[in-house]
């Protein structure tokens, strides 16, 4: 996938993706979408990254995978740290050569792969930036993140609150309870010395990708019985007993992927501190305000876009693909 020139002017690639809340549907019409193009389904989840990880994920079987080739799944074990930027980097590696459709609900790892900023286009290494891309192994990064962890076991909410004081814009589009994006802002806000929306102001993103969005979007209460439904499918399928395994092998709370929706409730299960009755309830609530949150991300994170919101599979905008695909109009659609 390169740059395109047209009419003495560069162009970017184009990539199309296949986006929406949980249970919303998408991933079988992305998979229609990459069968009818004859492309491969490049999976944006940012739970379907772990091995181990596959029914509380809902990653694709076998057999779906026969049927259209899937990547972008089963990348790190479960005690492994991966970022959006991590996504991109592999995202990258494969979209020169396989073709392929985004899709998945996790926007930041989408957002990562089709913007860049001007300190990563001009390849700057200033301490700023090498502490920012160290490996999630870095001494200092472990350390930093350890230290968190442990103020926020001692009192819950120090993160967040942390946050709130060291960037109140960007605190405030971060979830409380999303450890994970709290201390990795704060630890963009530590390498460079200044909140991270003062530093995103005065580099803003610029779009390496020419992207088209099909967001599928149910209605509420359409979408909060398939959420209740699948919640159901993933219990009766053995959701518990695979959180008993991972557990088994080794992997527990203090590791990013055991802290992903479901399987920390599924978690409290296992040991005890809540019932079969109350974890359904909890992941049912909690997956209901992750889909909220998603709703927000996609309508308001990718600028210039071209996004066709639809709340049904059959209203998927099957000739407006074919012309993007084609070459035809990258203009904003909503």
């Amino acid at each position: 996938m390169t740059r395109e020139r047209e009419g003495g002017m560069t162009t970017l690639p184009r990539a199309i993706a296949i986006v929406g809340p949980t249970a919303a549907g998408k991933g079988a019409l992305g998979r229609e979408v990459a069968r009818r193009l004859g492309r491969a389904v490049l999976v944006c989840d940012s739970v379907k990254v772990y091995r181990g990880l596959d029914i509380g994920s809902g990653k694709p079987d076998a057999a779906t995978r026969a049927d259209v080739p899937h990547h972008l799944i089963d990348l790190v074990d479960p005690d492994a740290s991966f970022s959006a930027a991590d996504y991109a980097a592999r995202a990258w590696s494969l979209l020169p050569r396989v073709p392929s459709v985004f899709v998945g609900g996790t926007g930041f790892y989408l957002r990562a792969t089709a913007w860049t900023h001007s300190a990563q286009r001009e390849g700057a290494h200033d301490g700023a930036r090498a502490r920012i891309d160290a490996p999630p192994d870095d001494p200092e990064r472990v350390a930093f993140e350890a230290r968190w962890r442990q103020a926020e076991s001692r009192e819950p909410g120090a993160i967040s609150r942390a946050l709130a004081a060291a960037d109140p814009e960007t605190a405030a589009q971060i979830h409380a309870a999303n450890l994970v994006r709290g201390v990795r802002t704060l630890w963009l806000c530590h390498c460079h010395g200044a909140p991270v929306s003062t530093v995103r102001r005065a580099d803003p993103p610029a779009p390496r990708l020419a992207l088209l969005m099909v967001v599928l979007d149910p209605e509420p209460a359409v979408l909060a019985e398939r959420i209740e439904r699948r919640v159901d499918a993933m219990i009766a399928a053995g959701w518990r007993d695979e959180v008993e395994m991972l557990r088994t092998a080794g992997y527990h709370a203090g590791h990013k992927a055991m802290q992903s929706l479901g399987y920390r409730e599924m978690s409290s299960w296992i040991e005890g501190r809540e019932d079969a009755i109350s974890t359904r309830a909890a992941i049912i609530t909690a997956t209901r305000r992750y889909a909220r949150r998603q709703r927000t991300y996609f309508r308001h994170q990718f600028p210039g876009a071209q996004v066709h919101a639809i709340t049904t599979p059959d209203a998927c905008p099957w000739a407006a693909i074919e012309t993007f695909v084609a070459g035809g109009d990258q203009g904003v659609q909503r």
